[in-house]
């Protein structure tokens, strides 16, 4: 993974920028949302697998597209992996590796939960 590769992103939000409220991410599941930095959006990926949190920036790096730019159903069914929707590339939900070929992983962004249940970027 590339560390701080996120904070490349043109519009990619300070640390510390509210993501969501924590109780949005059940487990098992994955929430697609868009944070607004700078006055434009910022794509993000949650999901939420043995009570940890993951969350990465939107963006195949295949085509630079959302994994949901086709469908909002972006999980396995196994509840492992992410699935980009224009393409089929699987990536693991905890490391954000691609799975499926030779295509670059998701860019990781850092988040912790703050005391007022809010999803923080860390």
């Amino acid at each position: 993974m590339h560390d701080d590769a996120w904070r490349s992103y043109a519009n990619a939000p300070q640390r510390g920028a509210i993501i969501c409220p924590a109780k949005k991410i059940q487990e098992g599941q994955t929430l697609c949302i868009e944070i607004i930095s700078n006055d434009d959006a910022f794509p993000v990926v949650i999901a939420r697998l043995n009570g940890l949190v993951y969350c990465y920036v939107n963006s195949c790096p295949h085509q630079y597209l959302p994994l949901n730019y086709r469908s909002e159903n972006i999980i396995s069914s196994d509840g492992s992996r992410f699935l980009c929707s224009a393409h089929g590339a699987a990536f693991d939900i905890k490391t954000g590796n691609c799975l499926s070929g030779a295509i670059d992983e998701l860019d990781a962004i850092p988040v912790f939960e703050d005391q007022e249940g809010n999803l923080r970027i860390g």
